[in-house]
């Protein structure tokens, strides 16, 4: 049985989109390509701030897809569910 989050703001995430996160975009980005939680995007992303950042941006912008690119690095996609 899952636990309940104690983060609403990360469950929020989790129940309206789907997230894939690209690790080097320029060589494979099929075989490359993970999804994952917004809990377990702290793996992927160091700095909290940047992360929060994201998070606002995707629950008060109202689109259904949202795609950054950080550091050349990661792509990390949100897609509405």
């Amino acid at each position: 049985m899952a636990k309940p989050s104690d983060n609403p703001t990360n469950a929020l995430i989790n129940r309206n989109f789907i997230i894939r996160v690209l690790e080097n975009p320029k060589e494979n980005p099929i075989k490359n390509t993970k999804l994952t939680s917004a809990n377990k995007l702290s793996g992927f992303i160091n700095d909290e701030q940047l992360k929060i950042k994201l998070f606002n941006k995707i629950l008060n912008g109202g689109k259904d897809k949202y795609t950054f690119l950080i550091r050349r690095r990661l792509k990390i996609d949100f897609q509405s569910k």
